[in-house]
């Protein structure tokens, strides 16, 4: 299965985008330097933009090149009820729920993470190379945290925030479970 969609499916929601806005194929040639004709021959599927022509395009209709083809199409506003969690490892006793399926374009992943206590278990995430954050709350229990050598630990409703260009090592303190909200710049990988 594709992970992105063919071009007749771009040309579909570039026009339906471009009809929400109640844009003219003209209005969207002015703010993306394309022409009329050639955006006519996109929406129908004639013809495939390049990667810098579908970034104007997107820009000129307000939205992430993402939205256009990326293989489910998403909405700007993602729900996700408790029944739809799908939990899954990350580490030696933790658990994690993706609290949502995000939006066409983000960079922000949610997570709700369980770390039951284990001498060996907790989070551990290498230090990344793209620039981002990451953010703890701590919902119940409590957490030592080890980001890049600097240890501290965090009670129920403390927070921390850390950039991601930094090792980062949670577990739980006290021989009990603790519950923790993770916002992050990087998707968490099953079995990280």
């Amino acid at each position: 299965m594709s992970n992105i969609v063919d071009i007749g499916e771009l040309g579909r929601r570039i026009r339906k985008l471009r009809l929400e806005r109640r844009m003219t194929l003209k209005q969207v040639e002015l703010a993306c330097g394309l022409s009329a004709t050639h955006l006519s021959e996109v929406e129908r599927g004639r013809t495939s933009p390049t990667i810098g022509a579908l970034v104007r395009i997107a820009r000129a209709l307000r939205k992430d090149a993402s939205y256009f083809i990326e293989a489910e199409e998403r909405s700007d506003v993602a729900h996700q009820t408790r029944e739809q969690v799908s939990p899954f490892s990350v580490g030696a006793g933790v658990t994690a729920e993706l609290l949502t399926p995000g939006v066409p374009g983000s960079r922000i992943f949610a997570y709700r993470l369980i770390l039951d206590p284990s001498p060996a278990g907790g989070l551990s995430l290498a230090a990344q190379e793209l620039p981002g954050d990451a953010l703890y709350l701590v919902r119940q229990g409590a957490l030592e945290t080890d980001i890049g050598g600097l240890k501290t630990t965090l009670s129920a409703g403390d927070a921390l925030q850390a950039s991601v260009g930094r090792a980062h090592h949670i577990r739980p303190l006290d021989g009990r479970s603790a519950e923790v909200i993770a916002v992050l710049t990087c998707p968490l990988e099953s079995g990280a």
